[in-house]
C-alpha cells in the first residue's frame, strides 16, 4: 500500500504531535451537543486563519466509521475525478483508507484511482488531524479530489456516493473541504459568500454552481459541495445550517483582501 508523507505539517498544521493535540483541544468543544449529519462543510486554510472555524462543525458531530472526504484540486496534477487508495501517514499516526468502499466508488466511469492529485493536495489533508481527534475508536477515509465542474459528472458520482451509503451498514459521512471566495475585500467577500450559502442552506447544487459561475465566486470547493448536496438529499436531507462564516481578515486585522470561511451541516 502507497503511504502518502504530510505535505503541509508545520505550515498549515503544527507538526508536532503534542502541539497538534494542544491545539485540538482548545478549540474543540467536546461537551457540544452532538448530532448525525450527512454532511459537513469546514474550511481547508492554515489552522491559524480557520482552524476554529472547521473546529464548529467537528465539535456538534458523533464519531463515524468512514469519511468520505472531498476536497477541490488546487496544484491541477492527477486525473478529473481521482481517489487516493493509500494511506496518510500523519503526526499523530497512520490513517488508513477504505478500501471496500473505495472498490464500489471507482466502479463510476468518471473516478480513478490517482495519487497524484493527492501528493501535495492540503484541503483534504488538513481535515484528518480534526477526524482523528473526535474519533475514539478505528476509522477509515476515502478521499477524492474533484478537479471539474461539469455537472454530469458530479451528479454522477453523487448518485454513485449515495448509493454505496445507502447499502452500506457503516456510518457514513461525507466532509466538503472547501473555502469560499477568495482574494477580495471584505464587504464583497462577504456578500458574494452569502449568495453562495443561500443556495447551500437551500440545498440548491445547480443554484449553488451557477452562483458561483455567474457572481464570479471563487469557492474553491464547489464541485465537492455540489457531489455532497445532490448524494445528500438522495439519502433523505432536509436541511443546510450555517454554524459559523467568518473571513481571514478577521484573523489578521487586514480587510482589503480576505477569504470566507464557513462551518456548516447538512441533516
Amino acid at each position: 500500500m502507497f503511504v502518502r508523507k504530510p505535505a503541509v505539517a508545520g505550515m498549515f498544521y503544527p507538526a508536532d504531535p503534542i502541539e497538534l493535540k494542544r491545539y485540538l483541544e482548545s478549540v474543540i468543544d467536546r461537551d457540544a451537543p452532538k448530532i448525525s449529519p450527512k454532511v459537513i462543510i469546514v474550511p481547508h486554510a492554515g489552522y491559524v486563519y480557520s482552524g476554529h472555524i472547521a473546529a464548529k462543525a467537528y465539535s456538534v458531530i458523533e464519531p463515524f466509521d468512514t469519511y468520505i472526504i472531498m476536497g477541490p484540486n488546487h496544484t491541477g496534477l492527477g486525473a478529473e475525478i481521482s481517489v487516493f487508495d493509500g494511506a496518510y501517514d500523519m503526526p499523530f499516526g497512520r490513517v488508513y483508507p477504505d478500501e471496500e468502499l473505495i472498490r464500489k466508488i471507482v466502479e463510476n466511469e468518471y473516478v480513478d484511482i490517482d495519487y497524484y492529485a493527492h501528493l501535495q493536495e492540503h484541503s483534504i489533508e488538513v481535515q484528518l488531524p480534526f477526524i482523528d481527534f473526535i474519533n475514539p475508536n478505528d476509522y477509515k477515509v476515502v478521499t477524492i479530489v474533484a478537479g471539474t465542474q461539469n455537472i454530469s459528472k458530479l451528479y454522477s458520482l453523487a448518485e454513485t456516493i449515495a448509493r454505496v451509503i445507502s447499502e452500506s451498514d457503516k456510518r457514513i459521512l461525507m466532509v466538503v473541504s472547501s473555502d469560499m471566495n477568495h482574494y477580495e475585500n471584505q464587504e464583497l467577500t462577504l456578500k458574494k459568500d452569502a449568495l453562495a450559502l443561500e443556495k447551500m442552506e437551500s440545498l440548491d447544487e445547480n443554484g449553488l454552481m451557477r452562483v458561483c459561475q455567474t457572481d464570479g465566486i471563487t469557492m474553491c470547493g464547489v464541485a465537492p459541495a455540489y457531489i455532497s448536496i445532490a448524494a445528500s438529499k438522495m439519502l433523505g436531507a432536509k436541511k443546510c445550517t450555517v454554524l459559523d462564516h467568518k473571513t481571514s481578515g478577521d484573523v489578521s486585522g487586514d480587510y482589503s483582501q480576505v477569504v470566507g470561511y464557513v462551518a456548516a451541516v447538512i441533516e
